[in-house]
């Protein structure tokens, strides 16, 4: 049995460096209940359940939360605070990659892709001379980024080829680098044929996109979330997709995870993927390393990433 500081991560990590400081025993996966007393450092994502007080407690030792990836809305930030907890992220390794699945996504719903592929795979042939399931391009397009952040910079980058205009909100007002690109929510939402979200959840954020902000969309516009779930109210979207309001939604992030709405099932212009937007190789390789430096840095009294609400 270690008597060693214990940094605990309850997943298996991507990319897990082969020398790690030995100051600390390192267990990445199954961890034995006696060894709860000596966790200091914890790496945990969303799929480890939430951290509020009640649970942290059973580690008295804790000092430190490294949320492996930009969000951080699994762990109650104020219960940490108050038990001097240090809760860090990794906001600046994800960029490309979100961006990327955002890209993916939004080519994937506008071009109709899924049910092309689909219609291949019934048909079992081409359908060739026909004029049904037509598209619009995505090119000469007014795209609505909502957050503009590294992601969604980036977004704005790899878009920009496919000649679009971009407009973008955030919570802080016009971004200095990009001030004349800034709209009001309600400016963009009325202004934009697809909307791609890129926002943290956050009581603030909670239902952001409900009824009434969706059918402010043009019709036929599309909506596309990587950000966080509960910032869209699938009722709502489920409602503005049936009744044709909208023209398809593209989703990496879902309102009730693990869990997706039925009425997003079984729609064919909706595109769904299992919350990958940061699942790359490159990617999770860097996560790893920077969860785990953000842990060392914050255990040897340096912390660095420090989510906002801690700074």
């Amino acid at each position: 049995m270690t008597h060693k500081p214990i940094c605990w991560s309850p997943q298996p990590l991507w990319g897990i460096p082969k020398a790690l400081p030995d100051a600390w025993h390192w267990v990445f996966g199954h961890l034995l209940p006696e060894h709860n007393p000596l966790v200091t450092g914890l790496i945990v994502n969303g799929s480890d359940g939430y951290f509020d007080g009640a649970r942290m407690a059973q580690w008295p030792q804790l000092r430190v939360i490294s949320s492996y990836g930009i969000g951080y809305d699994h762990i109650n930030v104020a219960d940490a605070t108050s038990r001097n907890i240090v809760v860090t992220h990794t906001p600046d390794v994800v960029a490309q990659s979100t961006a990327e699945m955002a890209l993916a996504l939004t080519l994937a719903v506008v071009r109709n892709l899924l049910v092309y592929d689909r219609q291949t795979r019934t048909q079992g042939r081409v359908l060739t001379g026909s004029n049904t399931a037509l598209s619009p391009e995505v090119h000469g397009k007014r795209v609505g980024l909502i957050g503009y952040g590294r992601t969604g910079q980036t977004i704005a980058k790899l878009l920009a080829p496919f000649g679009v205009t971009t407009q973008y909100t955030r919570a802080h007002g016009p971004h200095p680098e990009n001030p004349q690109g800034y709209a009001t929510l309600k400016q963009l939402l009325a202004t934009s044929d697809i909307v791609i979200v890129i926002i943290p959840s956050t009581p603030e954020t909670y239902h952001l996109l409900g009824p009434n902000q969706l059918a402010m969309m043009p019709q036929g516009s599309f909506l596309v979330n990587v950000g966080r779930g509960p910032v869209v109210d699938e009722s709502a979207l489920v409602d503005a997709l049936s009744r044709g309001h909208l023209a398809g939604a593209a989703l990496d992030v879902y309102e009730n995870e693990p869990l997706v709405h039925p009425g997003l099932l079984e729609r064919d212009d909706v595109v769904l993927s299992p919350h990958r937007g940061t699942s790359t190789f490159e990617t999770r390789q860097r996560m790893t390393i920077t969860a785990i430096d953000n842990l060392v840095q914050a255990l040897e009294h340096h912390p660095v990433r420090i989510v906002p609400e801690q700074r």
